[in-house]
């Protein structure tokens, strides 16, 4: 028995069930994945998305390999969908923030009808937003594409409030009665004595203190009224947190358990770049919940530097939570690089799925996408029969699409939406090579995921900061220019077995630096020191 699994085991016996662990936030599924990581290795987690449904931060977007195109990235009507028999686990709540923390507290607390009749209503909820009201909308709102604005805006403006009155109406209708019916109304800070509400008030000014501590050469310090607006909703998460032994905030939600007392682990998804230096509300409450934290852990490498300055010591770096064998099982890569070629009229496949932002100005500007695709117009004008498949996302979708027009290789290229995981796994095996970006030297999901099923990857990397986390840099085209790529293409096409090579070495990599057991070790290590510290 392995030393971690070792003190989860003497947890259970000596409190007669596992360690029990909230996961707040999903954000590109991460909570998510990591949940089921830990659930694996023995531990009890939920996860609460709270009024989030990005297509990103689905579980259908990260298990289910569904047939159709997702029309609203923000509001996906998943029941439009072929789903394959994809089911959500129940330990993911999705919804309205008082109707999730409802449900999960019918779940812990043993109330089987009550957690049935609040998983039922959450269902029905992202059904309604999702489908009855935002698809007809929408539909609609397409018609007017030739309506000028002053004729369109405020036909916008009526659906939003259409939107809110369909949703009052139906909370209203068809929630409510189930609520009372079933579960009890739960406390908020107008059901408290006035003792007890000055004791947020207490703890705001608390948290102020500690911000004048942590942040003394701060101009922007932290106001009362940054926090104020937590008031009413605090105690429904104080009611949920009693309910865990761990919490765990992803993103800017670590301030939740700041603000309810609570002990808890902070993880970051690139929210430490530049978040926490804003001069606003959002940069200094995320500020001082980072600070404040039990421990962080870092996904980014790029943010490890911010990290330590919130937090001291108490930060580890960890891969970002994912399963290295998702992918393996996956079917019909081979069918598809046919239809590719032949469409793109190509014999070589690039997939660029990054975000297409790289117009300073106009969005991020982070990923400098323009590098390679005129690296690609001078390939494919060269005589290289290569074909791309890019992702339709990102604020510089229209300008990468007249550059490739510019240079008559339009034609070489599928524009695609942006792909769930399996889809997107699918596309990597079938293709040659993944292009990931080439500004920020840092990597993320795009790489460790090709690399897992064995795909080269051409990205940039800033070697010298990789090697301060890893003992070897990851086997990858490195580059930054127009012509560094266009040579490294030009060998690897003229070299095919470098492919192969490559391929192998990417597997080895991501099973000895970037496995599922690492990011699970590495979170399990801080646990024990909180849980069972002797």
């Amino acid at each position: 028995m392995t030393e971690t699994a070792n003190w989860i085991e003497k947890f259970r016996q000596k409190y007669g069930q596992s360690p029990r662990i909230l996961h707040i936030g999903n954000i590109a599924n991460n909570a998510y994945n990591n949940a089921k990581l830990l659930n694996n290795a023995g531990l009890d987690c939920d996860v609460i998305c709270y009024d989030y449904y990005h297509t990103m931060g689905c579980p259908e977007w990260e298990d289910a390999d569904f047939i159709g195109s997702v029309r609203d990235q923000f509001f996906p009507n998943w029941h439009s969908l072929e789903m394959n028999k994809f089911q959500r686990p129940l330990w993911f709540a999705q919804g309205p923030t008082k109707l999730c923390i409802r449900y999960l507290l019918a779940k812990r607390q043993s109330g089987l009808k009550s957690a049935r009749s609040l998983w039922f209503q959450l269902g029905l909820y992202r059904f309604f937003r999702t489908c009855l009201v935002g698809n007809y909308v929408y539909k609609k709102l397409l018609s007017l594409k030739k309506i000028k604005d002053s004729y369109t805006q405020p036909v916008l403006g009526a659906y939003s409030y259409a939107k809110y009155q369909l949703k009052r109406c139906f909370i209203n209708k068809y929630t409510r009665p189930y609520l009372r019916k079933y579960f009890p109304k739960l406390k908020t800070s107008k059901d408290l004595p006035e003792s007890t509400k000055s004791l947020f008030e207490e703890r705001v000014e608390e948290i102020i203190q500690r911000f004048k501590v942590n942040f003394s050469e701060r101009s922007d310090q932290l106001l009362a009224t940054d926090l104020i607006p937590y008031n009413s909703i605090i105690p429904l998460w104080s009611q949920l947190f009693d309910q865990y032994d761990i919490i765990q905030a992803y993103s800017t939600d670590p301030i939740l358990p700041l603000l309810a007392g609570k002990k808890y682990f902070a993880f970051e998804h690139g929210t430490l770049r530049d978040i926490p230096f804003y001069p606003n509300t959002q940069g200094r409450i995320t500020a001082i919940s980072y600070s404040e934290a039990q421990h962080v852990f870092v996904t980014n490498s790029d943010c490890l530097e911010n990290a330590h300055y919130l937090a001291g010591e108490r930060v580890s770096y960890i891969n970002h939570p994912y399963d290295e064998s998702h992918g393996d099982a996956i079917s019909g890569s081979e069918d598809l690089r046919r239809r590719l070629c032949k469409e793109l009229d190509a014999d070589f496949l690039f997939f660029f799925p990054t975000r297409q932002d790289w117009v300073v100005g106009t969005g991020y500007a982070d990923k400098s996408n323009d590098i390679f695709l005129r690296a690609f117009c001078q390939l494919r004008q060269s005589g290289y029969k290569v074909g791309m498949v890019c992702c339709r996302w990102g604020k510089n979708v229209q300008e990468s699409i007249h550059l490739l027009k510019d240079n008559q290789c339009d034609k070489y290229v599928l524009w695609q939406e942006p792909m769930g995981t399996v889809q997107f796994e699918r596309t990597v095996k079938a293709c040659d090579v993944v292009v990931d970006q080439f500004k920020l030297g840092s990597f993320g999901g795009i790489m460790f995921k090709a690399m897992a099923v064995g795909t080269v990857i051409c990205t940039y990397l800033n070697e010298a900061e990789i090697l301060n986390q890893y003992q070897e840099l990851p086997p990858i085209i490195n580059c930054q220019t127009e012509v560094q790529i266009v040579q490294a293409v030009q060998e690897l096409i003229n070299h095919p077995e470098n492919i192969n090579r490559l391929s192998l070495s990417a597997k080895q990599w991501i099973d000895k630096y970037h496995s599922s057991s690492l990011t699970v070790q590495t979170q399990l290590q801080q646990y024990k020191l909180l849980l069972m510290p002797d």
